[in-house]
């Protein structure tokens, strides 16, 4: 189930993502709080994406709510600093765009990689 969400896209804040990673998160604790009791949410966009013969296309884009967060860090070698940035999105096995969720699951964390959908058509 979570393999067919990777290459596709999220929006947040107006910034693009390609999701390149999907894990599931079950129930910690029967009546206990969620990770979206605990942490504020934030808006996206989740873009369902096509590349195919009739071109890059949005074939569909779902509004949502999810725990948005973004890292970033400085990795320090010999002469230089890198800055190193990764962001992961929790998401609702509840959301539309969505099909078969187990009963357990409590969300799912989507790991995001910079990305730019400028050049697709939305056919959504």
């Amino acid at each position: 189930m979570e393999d067919i969400l990777i290459g596709h896209g999220v929006r947040i804040g107006g910034r693009d993502y390609r999701i390149i990673g999907v894990t599931g998160g079950d129930v910690y604790a029967d009546g206990g709080p969620s990770v979206f009791d605990v942490f504020d949410t934030t808006p996206y966009i989740f873009l369902r994406l096509a590349d195919g013969v009739a071109g890059k296309t949005i074939t569909a884009e779902y509004m949502a709510d999810g725990v948005y967060k973004l890292r970033t860090g400085v990795i320090r070698a010999n002469t230089s600093e890198n800055v190193e940035q990764g962001a992961t999105l929790h998401i609702k096995p509840t959301e539309s765009f969505l099909d078969v969720v187990p009963s357990n699951r409590e969300h799912y964390t989507l790991t995001l990689v910079d990305s730019d959908f400028s050049e697709y058509v939305d056919a959504s």
